[in-house]
């Protein structure tokens, strides 16, 4: 019923513009068609607008989740960054106490057990330590000194002189190594 009266009130104001736009065409003025068409185009340009908004809060949205989820896995690099010195200096430790005396064995035994701990935890959470094996990779390793050594090949490792370990596959300490040249 109501498209009926919509449909009626459509045809009547048709029929009153007629005159009106022959008048207005006289006068240089713009015609309907040319305001609807005028009206479309502002229309289609006020859709594309809000479809380039959307799109852009849609790649925002996408941006901040990507950038939460990447501040949720490396929020413990930090620490495990810091806990790298502790490390190498309970290394040190159990390389000093390899030749301690029986009476000692029993601290030595407690602090490899502690140490094995501390390395499985920080495992856990995506703690690993860098092979130094093979040939020298500058995103791994960092070349400190250069030797020569008849067994290994060119641009192979041949000491380490630091440990280098990645965090959930980012490296966050290279190795410090000396490298094979020949």
């Amino acid at each position: 019923m109501i498209k009926e009266e919509e449909i009626k009130a459509e045809t009547l104001a048709e029929n009153e513009e007629t005159p009106l736009a022959e008048a207005e065409m006289e006068n240089g003025e713009t015609t309907t068609a040319e305001t609807i068409e005028e009206t479309e185009k502002e229309d289609d340009a006020t859709l594309n607008r809000l479809m380039r908004l959307q799109a852009d809060f849609e790649n925002f949205k996408k941006r901040s989740q990507k950038e939460k989820t990447e501040i949720y896995q490396y929020a413990s690099e930090n620490f495990a960054t810091k806990l790298l010195p502790v490390m190498d200096n309970l290394e040190r430790a159990e390389a000093a106490l390899t030749d301690a005396s029986e009476e000692a064995k029993s601290y030595v035994d407690g602090l490899e057990m502690v140490f094995k701990q501390l390395k499985d935890v920080l495992k856990e959470e995506g703690l690993e330590e860098i092979v130094c094996e093979g040939p020298f990779d500058a995103n791994l390793h960092h070349g400190v000194a250069v030797g020569d050594d008849d067994e290994k090949e060119d641009q192979d490792i041949i000491d380490v002189f630091q440990k280098g370990y990645k965090f959930k596959g980012k490296v966050i300490r290279p190795a410090m190594v000396k490298v094979c040249s020949k």
